[in-house]
Formats: structure tokens, sequence, C-alpha cells
């Protein structure tokens, strides 16, 4: 039994670690979009549960129903092309003990994001019912 819940513990404590580090870390994704549109999929993203506020980046959210949440930063840069390069960051956070408070959600925030930039395109889909 001590074995089994030592092996619990291991694993809780990567799962931290694996979190922690994907929340700090920065995403770079390049889009085939322009500035504006990929600032709408960005914005149309993060939808009414985050809130923008003022922040080191081009567009900055934060939760509003989570006290003492991260704020995800994003900035847009063109590459030259019909293509933008879009960086996102965790640009504010508070710690206790050195861990970052709801760095978990920052972290699958931030994976959704680049996901779903990752498979926009540069024409526009009808997302309505039935379509």
């Amino acid at each position: 039994m001590e074995i089994l819940w030592t092996l619990v513990i291991i694993v809780l404590v990567a799962w931290a670690i694996f979190t922690q580090v994907g929340a700090r870390r920065q995403l770079d994704v390049t889009v085939p979009l322009s500035e504006q549109d990929a600032a709408q999929v960005v914005v149309d993203h993060f939808g009414v549960t985050w809130s923008q506020v003022e922040g080191l980046g081009h567009l900055n959210f934060r939760p509003r129903l989570r006290m003492h949440a991260p704020t995800l930063s994003v900035t847009f840069e063109p590459n030259g092309t019909s293509s933008c390069l879009v960086s996102i960051w965790t640009s504010h956070g508070r710690k206790h003990y050195g861990m970052m408070g709801h760095a978990q959600l920052a972290w699958r925030k931030k994976a959704s994001l680049a996901n779903r930039l990752r498979a926009a395109t540069s024409q526009p889909q009808n997302w309505a019912k039935g379509a």
C-alpha cells in the first residue's frame, strides 16, 4: 500500500511541475491569416468568461471568475507574407511559494488557443448550426 501512495504522490508532483512549466512557456504559432483576422480568432476564442485587460501584449485576457488569475497576453507580428506569427504567453501571474496560481488554467487555455489558431484558415467559416 505504501508503494501505491508513493506512486500517487510522484504522479501528482510530476503533473504539478508539468503544468507549471507549460503555463510559463511562451507559445509561438504561425498562422495563414492577417493580423486582424488572427486577432478576431483570439477574441472569439476567449469569449465572455474572460475579460480584456491592460497588459504587455496586443491583446491581454484574464478570467472573470477567478481571483488572482494569470493574465494571458497575445502579440501579432507580420512575417512578410500573407501570414503572421502569434505569440501567446502568461504575462502576469501570482505566485505562492514559487508555484503560479491557476497554472493549469493558463496552460490549457494557451494550448487550446494555439490549436484553434493552427486550425484557422484565411477563408471565413460559418459556425452556425445546420450550415
